[in-house]
């Protein structure tokens, strides 16, 4: 496990909240259910919100408006219980940070241009990439249900891609895609500093605040919006239940058994397909719902044989 730095002048401070975050007690089974239920309804929402401020906003500016809140709230909340915003390692932080913002704009991106059901399923095909990363990380060799997960998962790609071919949404498709593949890389690095005793507020605090700044110098080179108060609304709507979402992905994450955190957050799958359906009136023809529940099953066979890896990422190659 990576040891914790404290070469900073809240070292004494971090020190306490570690030992505090690693005397916690492990979340119980109806709690961890409740957590991964409430971030994944309220992801849904963020993401019908997304699609309707995508109509007069670009991507940054949507980007911006999803963490800035966040960034602004827990400032605050750190200031008035005099708590220290300076992180216990820099490194996880900045991994987390990065991938995290990349898997953020391409999976906006494809939201605003594919069937909300599709992005989602795209989007949550990260524990199938995790046993791709564990593969390569820790020269793991695959299980038959490894195999089965990988090969299902990407059969139902291949049968989700089908109709975004026809429909000319190749690049929104392989920007949800390459939007799951960073994803996983973000929930494994969310375990980690979890583990390394880094506090819930802090893991999204300065993460919202690397993607408010990110977004901050892109959106100059982005094309030029046409507010409505319809789609301001919507923004402001994406940043609140981000917000909520992330505190609540985080503490399931980083407290929670994986195995059942990562099959239960497939439910924002069905919540976004109820969005679709009632708002926008899409219809997935039955390969693309095949190659959904394949996605999905996969989905949670690959989370349920990779658990004990996000559980002990302790090897070497995994702490460079």
């Amino acid at each position: 496990m990576p040891q914790a730095q404290s070469g900073d002048p809240g070292g004494d401070r971090a020190s306490v909240e570690s030992r505090h975050a690693r005397n916690d007690r492990a979340l119980t089974s109806s709690a961890q259910v409740f957590w991964i239920l409430l971030a994944s309804f309220l992801f849904a929402t963020m993401s019908a919100l997304i699609k309707v401020a995508a109509a007069d906003f670009s991507i940054p500016e949507i980007v911006l408006f999803r963490t800035l809140p966040g960034a602004l709230v827990l400032l605050a909340y750190a200031r008035v219980r005099r708590l220290t915003i300076l992180p216990q390692n820099w490194r996880l932080h900045a991994i987390r940070s990065a991938v995290g913002v990349g898997s953020m704009g391409l999976s906006f991106y494809a939201i605003a241009r594919l069937p909300l059901a599709t992005a989602a399923t795209l989007d949550y095909t990260s524990p199938i990439f995790m046993v791709l990363y564990i593969v390569v990380a820790t020269r793991h060799r695959l299980r038959p249900a490894e195999l089965g997960a990988l090969f299902g998962g990407f059969a139902g790609v291949l049968l989700l891609l089908r109709p975004a071919l026809q429909g000319d949404q190749t690049m929104p498709f392989i920007a949800g895609l390459a939007s799951g593949a960073l994803g996983a890389a973000a929930y494994w690095q969310i375990g980690r500093l979890g583990r390394a005793g880094e506090p819930e507020w802090r893991i999204v605090l300065l993460y919202s605040m690397a993607t408010t700044t990110i977004a901050a110098l892109v959106i100059p080179l982005s094309p030029p919006s046409t507010p409505t108060l319809r789609g301001g609304l919507a923004l402001l709507g994406v940043g609140a239940c981000g917000l909520v979402a992330q505190l609540a992905m985080t503490r399931a994450f980083s407290r929670g058994s994986p195995t059942l955190v990562s099959s239960l957050q497939y439910s924002g799958v069905a919540f976004a397909a109820f969005y679709g359906f009632a708002f926008w009136g899409d219809r997935l023809s039955v390969l693309g719902l095949l190659g959904l529940a394949l996605i999905v099953l996969s989905g949670i066979i690959a989370a349920s044989t990779t658990s004990a890896f996000r559980m002990h990422p302790a090897r070497p190659e995994e702490s460079r």
